[in-house]
């Protein structure tokens, strides 16, 4: 009565007759009318759960055998099929006869606190799933003691498990006043909340760290402890002694980095927020945000979908973490880049998630980086179109679609004419203006669909997709030309430039975006050598000459160590005399297949493929030889002319060091005549003003060659102490029938007289030519009429010979 008055349940068993006697309370626990009653203990058993019928049997057996008392908790299956847990203690007691002994006992219905157990110790799990999962040590602290430590707290105090930390205190990693600054810390922070700090700890294997420490308080298997954040900032902290200045900048950042924890309950779809979380998207600390939330008003719409989708296969188990990054909304209303990351930490008993716990990322500064970083490797900085890179990128994707869908692909290569001409005179910002105009031209000229893109300096090209109409190239490509040819806005200035427009069409003329490039270029150049301002197809012919021009680039390479070039003079007469007074050496190729080379065709591929150096060096060195040995024979100084490309000033190495050289073989400067270009003397680099000053200071002569047919400045032929002006052979073959060209020649010759200058008229074929420049006071004469351009034996034999009877 005493027992069932305060809600406990008895029983007997009798071992023999393999019986057991409920009390009315006891059959209440099982869902048995409120009666005693009398089963068979093979009947009862069943009820017991089957995973805890061993251990019930095991404590039954053992009071029998040792007539010692038993305890244990179990579970029980009632009649309905609820399970409760009991709480049961029994022992045997004598029949009174000493004959028989029965078992008695009596059970406690403790479901209620085994529920309260298991929802502490998922509560536990959770946190020590969240805690193990973070990459920041975690401490629980008992009083003076440590309770528990992640693993990401062994190797920031330099053990080998988590476990080497239980037990201990903070003298075990502190000095004593570093003690009782984190004592004070934990104790504040407990009470009131406050800021990480820094402190130098001593590591179980002896070595110094530094550490960041923040705590707040939790509750320790129901006692209230305090939890440690602990942050390794070593490695900072060394920094930060190198860069003082960059330590105080970059404090309050470092000091306030962190994830932000969310924690959702899947069956009430609430969320809780940490702090941090709060802090990354400017919520206060105490604003209402918890519980349901909206998400598709946060998250930007773009990444709503691919963001839902993850979480969702996370939640049905088709991935085991949820791993994503998107845009989320501040509420002030801008948008950061966020990673956020999940895990299910709790199921029902169907097996079913019901709460999964991560952590959220701040990745906007990384996310601009990749953005800043995909700019400058993909974008022209100048114009913000497509680079070489992209462009090929993309034109491969678009050759791959329009092979796809059976359509046509046009690639458009543009290159400005007269852009240079721009650029030195209004200068290089001018130029970039220009050069942005035109990336806005082009794009307005074409569908949002297609590519406008630049490879560089004044070169674009354009990719026409999608076309069913081959007008609509042709339509295009006039459409630019007529926006090039609108007057620039520079400034105060007006630039002018028209464009040269290359065509290649895929898939007819290639298949691969290198090889359209090509093509469309070769296109490109063929619109320029006819006139510029206008669009070229690509055709096979040109890229028959292309391998051409390739091939013979590639035999040029090895002409001079094959020795298959040569030096031919063209004898230069005195019109005075009538004797040879120099001469102009001239450079030959004789390829053993292909027979002679016009310099004319191969001068063009050195200067192009880097060789016009190392031929014209060759050339100089033969040259020097010559003049010495002519020099020697007819007992005075023969000069010889060399033409000297532009490039040869631009490029330098030793080898093209000419007054060393001089210097070296003992001959004097004066019997090199170097023929240059009118153009050079304009060129604004200063190497070019520099040798040009030294080859007149050491008394080596320069020859303006074609003059006329350029332009240059009264000023520049004073400057440089130019010595002669050569008269272009267009103004000589025509000058006993043009008028024009007969007083051109003969302004020349008194315009050079008057400076000081000496003229050499080129091309003379006849002798009527030879006496109308005599008469006009002409100096010396070049051409066919004396002599073609012979070896050096047969210049040698021409000295003494009288040119004019």
């Amino acid at each position: 009565m005493a027992a069932e008055s305060a809600g406990i349940g008895t029983w007997t068993i009798d071992p023999v007759a393999r019986t057991i006697v409920l009390c009315r309370t006891m059959s209440a626990m099982l869902g048995l009318p409120p009666a005693v009653h009398l089963q068979p203990t093979g009947e009862w058993e069943q009820g017991i759960h089957p995973d805890d019928l061993a251990a019930v049997r095991k404590a039954l057996g053992g009071s029998i055998a040792s007539k010692q008392s038993f305890s244990l908790e179990h579970r029980m299956r009632r009649r309905d099929d609820r399970v409760i847990w009991l709480l049961t203690r029994g022992r045997v007691v004598d029949a009174g006869n000493g004959t028989r002994q029965r078992l008695v006992g009596a059970c406690v219905d403790v479901t209620d606190r085994k529920k309260a157990e298991e929802a502490a110790r998922s509560v536990e799990e959770r946190y020590h799933l969240l805690a193990e999962s973070s990459p920041d040590g975690i401490l629980v602290k008992e009083g003076s003691r440590i309770r528990y430590a992640n693993a990401a707290a062994a190797p920031i105090f330099g053990a080998a498990h988590a476990g080497d930390l239980i037990g201990r205190s903070a003298a075990d990693f502190f000095d004593a006043v570093t003690v009782e600054i984190f004592e004070r810390t934990v104790s504040t922070a407990v009470d009131c909340g406050g800021a990480p700090v820094t402190l130098a700890a001593r590591r179980l294997d002896g070595a110094m760290a530094f550490v960041e420490v923040s705590t707040n308080k939790v509750s320790w298997e129901g006692k209230a402890a305090a939890q440690v954040l602990i942050r390794d900032v070593t490695e900072r902290r060394q920094i930060q002694s190198e860069m003082s200045l960059m330590h105080e900048r970059l404090k309050f950042a470092v000091e306030g980095t962190g994830d932000g924890i969310w924690d959702w309950d899947l069956v009430t779809d609430t969320f809780t927020f940490s702090g941090k979380l709060k802090q990354i998207f400017g919520w206060e600390p105490d604003e209402p945000i918890d519980g349901k939330v909206d998400w598709s008003r946060f998250i930007h719409p773009e990444d709503l979908p691919r963001a839902t989708a993850l979480l969702g296969a996370c939640v049905k188990g088709e991935t085991p973490i949820y791993e994503c990054e998107y845009r989320q909304a501040t509420k002030q209303g801008q948008w950061r880049w966020v990673l956020s990351r999940g895990v299910i930490v709790a199921w029902s008993e169907r097996g079913k998630p019901v709460a999964i716990v991560g952590t959220t990322s701040d990745i906007t500064a990384r996310k601009e980086a990749e953005e800043q970083a995909w700019r400058h490797a993909n974008l022209d900085i100048l114009t913000g179109l497509p680079n070489r890179r992209l462009l090929r990128d993309r034109l491969e994707a678009a050759i791959h679609e329009t092979h796809r869908l059976h359509q046509t692909l046009a690639l458009l290569f543009v290159d400005l004419d007269g852009f240079k001409q721009v650029n030195d005179l209004l200068g290089h910002d001018a130029g970039d203006l220009l050069l942005c105009e035109v990336a806005r031209r082009l794009k307005e000229c074409v569908r949002e669909s297609d590519i406008v893109a630049r490879l560089g300096g004044d070169e674009f090209t354009i990719v026409l997709t999608g076309l069913d109409e081959a007008y609509h190239i042709e339509f295009v490509s006039e459409k630019i030309l007529l926006a090039l040819a609108l007057p620039f806005t520079l400034g105060n200035e007006k630039g002018y430039v028209t464009g040269s427009l290359g065509i290649a069409v895929s898939p007819f003329d290639a298949t691969s975006a290198d090889e359209l490039m090509r093509k469309a270029d070769q296109a490109m150049y063929a619109a320029k050598q006819a006139g510029k301002n206008q669009f070229s197809y690509f055709t096979r012919e040109m890229d028959e000459r292309a391998h051409a021009r390739l091939q013979l680039s590639y035999e040029l390479r090895h002409a001079v160590e094959r020795n298959q070039l040569s030096l031919c003079y063209q004898p230069i007469i005195d019109l005075r005399t009538g004797v040879m007074a120099e001469a102009e050496a001239l450079v030959r190729w004789k390829h053993p297949s292909l027979g002679n080379i016009a310099p004319s065709l191969f001068v063009p591929i050195a200067e192009e493929c880097g060789l016009i150096n190392a031929i014209g060096n060759w050339v100089f060195q033969q040259a020097v030889g010559c003049s010495r040995r002519c020099s020697q024979h007819a007992k005075k100084l023969i000069p010889i002319g060399i033409n000297k490309s532009p490039l040869q000033f631009i490029r330098q190495d030793e080898e093209s060091d000419w007054l060393q050289y001089l210097e070296r073989m003992g001959i004097s400067a004066n019997s090199i005549i170097v023929e240059i270009t009118e153009g050079l003397l304009l060129h604004p680099s200063s190497n070019v003003n520099k040798m040009l000053m030294q080859y007149a200071q050491s008394g080596m002569r320069l020859a303006i060659d074609d003059f006329g047919t350029g332009y240059s400045s009264m000023s520049y032929l004073h400057k440089f102490h130019i010595d002669y002006l050569k008269i272009d052979q267009s103004f000589v073959h025509d000058i006993e029938t043009n008028a024009s060209h007969r007083t051109i020649a003969e302004t020349i010759v008194i315009m050079a007289h008057r400076l000081g200058l000496e003229v050499i008229a080129e091309g003379i074929e006849t002798r009527c030519q030879m006496e109308i420049l005599a008469q006009a006071g002409c100096d010396f004469g070049q051409g066919y009429y004396f002599s073609k351009p012979v070896p050096e034996r047969e210049l040698l034999d021409m000295l003494p010979r009288q040119f004019i009877h």
